[in-house]
């Protein structure tokens, strides 16, 4: 009874089907079933497409240019990289030679050049004494292989007249104006360095209270002394005037001797008349007296030299005792013409007061007096270094 009992209620209990859930992708609804056509071929699906997108184009295209170059490096002959190699090292090396060759390019910078408006250091190359208390500094003075803006400003302003440099003490921060007597730079290149190396000389003189000049004599041979320039002290235009009267004292020969050289060095000036009174306190102290006499001698028509000294005994009788006082600048300066000519004074202070009256310091000219004044020559047909 009870097995019946247990086995009806089995029977009674409800049928429960259990359905495995298959994924979609998982679900398999048999082959499709191929369409036919009327005449009964078969007519493979036609792919839904539609218009490519910009990204999609670029991609085909960049897998195009992709085989493209695999068949082209496999279509290269054997060593062409080698080839390419050569020919880009040939190439280069032709380039840097001319580079070398042409240009200051792979050069190191050339240093110890004259520039107007910066201060630059100078190497001092040698010392020559002239007299007991003169001396003649040479400085080193370098241009580049090929001339830039920089040199050509130089060379402009060399030509325009006479020209000098600003000579700083950098122990105190001062400096002074002093006139070249010689410039000179060679055509020959040092290849090392790319650079052309000549010179510039300055005369100065060694005064008990004079800052700049006692720093210049007690630089030594190889020390650096910073300078700028070139700086136009006084325009020249040649053929401007007939006649140029200097006076000069001691180192104030210095802008004289730079505009004698040039006016009798320019093919375009042959015109010009120099005319130079040059006093010294003595005989021994006459600076630069051969070169002047050669230069004298060799255009005897056009330079015209006065010697004075102070003192006594004189034993070379083409020197004249005396002073530029205006007795000596009437016979000096006999023939001037206030219309056509000029007179240019340079000198140390007692001299400038007895000849034209002392210059100011960055005031211009000043006044005209002394000896010029008496004698009626107009303060336009002066001008003081």
């Amino acid at each position: 009874m009870l097995a019946r009992a247990g086995l009806y209620c089995a029977a009674r209990r409800p049928l429960v089907i259990i359905r495995r859930q298959i994924p979609v992708k998982q679900r398999s609804f048999g082959p499709k079933r191929p369409r036919f056509h009327s005449t009964g071929t078969n007519i493979p699906p036609e792919p839904v497409t539609g218009p490519k997108s910009q990204h999609e184009s670029s991609t085909q295209q960049e897998k195009e240019k992709e085989k493209e170059k695999e068949r082209e490096k496999k279509e290269r002959p054997p060593g062409t990289y080698a080839i390419w190699a050569m020919e880009a090292i040939g190439a280069t090396a032709a380039f840097l030679y001319y580079l070398h060759l042409y240009t200051d390019l792979l050069k190191p910078e050339v240093k110890e050049r004259l520039t107007p408006t910066k201060y630059t250091p100078f190497t001092l190359l040698e010392k020559e004494q002239l007299t007991a208390d003169t001396t003649r500094f040479r400085f080193r003075m370098n241009r580049p292989r090929f001339d830039g803006d920089q040199e050509k400003l130089i060379d402009q302003i060399r030509s325009s007249g006479v020209w000098a440099v600003d000579v700083k003490d950098h122990m105190v921060q001062t400096f002074r104006t002093y006139t070249p007597v010689d410039y000179h730079v060679p055509e020959a290149v040092d290849e090392e360095t790319g650079a052309r190396h000549g010179y510039v000389d300055l005369v100065v003189k060694r005064y008990p209270h004079g800052s700049l000049s006692r720093f210049l004599h007690d630089t030594r041979v190889g020390d650096q002394v910073e300078m700028r320039g070139p700086l136009l002290s006084w325009p020249y235009e040649p053929g401007k005037y007939g006649s140029v009267y200097m006076i000069a004292g001691g180192t104030g020969v210095a802008p004289m001797y730079q505009l004698v050289e040039t006016v009798l060095g320019d093919p375009a000036d042959q015109k010009t008349r120099l005319r130079l009174l040059y006093g010294s306190q003595s005989e021994d102290s006459v600076i630069y007296r051969q070169k002047l006499d050669d230069l004298a001698k060799k255009h005897p028509d056009r330079l015209r030299i006065d010697y004075l000294v102070d003192r006594v005994p004189v034993s070379d009788h083409s020197l004249q005792v005396g002073r530029p006082d205006t007795r000596t600048i009437r016979r000096f300066a006999g023939d001037f013409d206030k219309s056509s000519d000029i007179v240019l004074v340079c000198g140390p202070d007692p001299m400038l007061a007895s000849v034209s009256g002392v210059r100011p310091i960055n005031a211009g000219q000043g006044p005209l007096a002394g000896a010029l004044k008496e004698l009626g020559v107009p303060a336009t047909r002066v001008f003081k270094f």
